[in-house]
């Protein structure tokens, strides 16, 4: 497949992942490109920049990185695009230092695929790691949650699953794609930063929604919740950024959670989330 390297078109083995474009220490984002729009791309942005200086960056010298500019990101997406012969796409942008100091910065875009109306959840024996920093950057190679991902792949490879990871004292963490929240019929409920979770774009998102609404949230060192009336997923390459979750389950296929059969309070905070982040989009071809 072809991508993009700081000016250069490369041809790439097909579905590289992001330790195949640039081993070693790097950051990334995936944003979802649909009718050549981008939702809420100034968080990505922002939380790629507030990793860059531990890598020696400097955010406002990147190409791409340094902000939503159609002008440089146009041209590049067109060639991508037509490459893969996509129009909506998963984009990736990885960056990395150069021994100059400056950034070596990847394009490359897959195909995006349709957003699942629910999510059934698998329990993952692969633990979360620990963060290189506080908080946890979205950063390559990204070795524990491909771990993740190839485990999740071989127990259901489906569209419409999520593996959930758990830190080492078996706290909640997040998914291998995803991040988790969930009403215990009171309060939203966020895995704790010091789980190891990543700080998910679409979870401070929705928590500010939350708040806004008048619900309480905390942050929460607990094992999966049984009791909590809904899970919510948050995933920004979602169509709406979230779905609810169907069930809960073991990697045999027990079945340990099902959601509470009303789902009222879940439903107007995703409508509230979607509505908001509609009004969000950033135009990039």
């Amino acid at each position: 497949m072809l991508a993009w390297c700081s000016g250069d078109y490369l041809n790439v083995p097909e579905g590289a992942d992001v330790a195949t474009l640039q081993p070693g220490r790097c950051l990334f984002e995936t944003f979802a490109l649909r009718g050549g729009k981008v939702a809420c791309l100034a968080d990505h942005l922002a939380r790629l920049a507030l990793a860059c200086p531990r890598l020696g960056l400097d955010p406002c010298r990147l190409h791409l990185g340094a902000g939503p500019s159609s002008e440089a990101w146009a041209p590049i997406l067109h060639k991508l695009l037509a490459s893969a012969n996509l129009t909506d796409a998963i984009v990736r942008l990885i960056v990395a230092a150069r021994p100059d100091a400056l950034a070596r910065e990847w394009v490359s875009v897959r195909p995006l695929p349709p957003t699942p109306s629910e999510i059934d959840l698998f329990a993952l024996q692969t633990r979360r790691d620990a963060p290189e920093w506080l908080p946890r950057p979205k950063s390559g190679p990204w070795q524990n949650s491909a771990t993740a991902w190839r485990e999740l792949k071989s127990i259901a490879d489906r569209g419409d699953t999520e593996g959930v990871q758990c830190d080492a004292a078996g706290h909640v963490s997040e998914a291998t794609r995803s991040s988790l929240a969930w009403w215990d019929g009171e309060r939203w409920c966020f895995p704790a930063i010091s789980t190891g979770r990543l700080a998910g774009t679409v979870a401070a998102q929705f928590r500010s929604i939350a708040a806004q609404a008048g619900r309480t949230c905390v942050d929460v060192a607990v094992p999966f919740p049984l009791d909590a009336r809904s899970v919510v997923v948050l995933r920004s390459t979602f169509t709406a950024g979230a779905v609810l979750a169907r069930r809960y389950q073991t990697t045999a296929g027990e079945v340990q959670w099902l959601p509470s059969s009303d789902q009222a309070e879940a439903h107007a905070r995703l409508a509230d989330l979607a509505a908001w982040r509609a009004q969000r989009f950033v135009s990039l071809v």
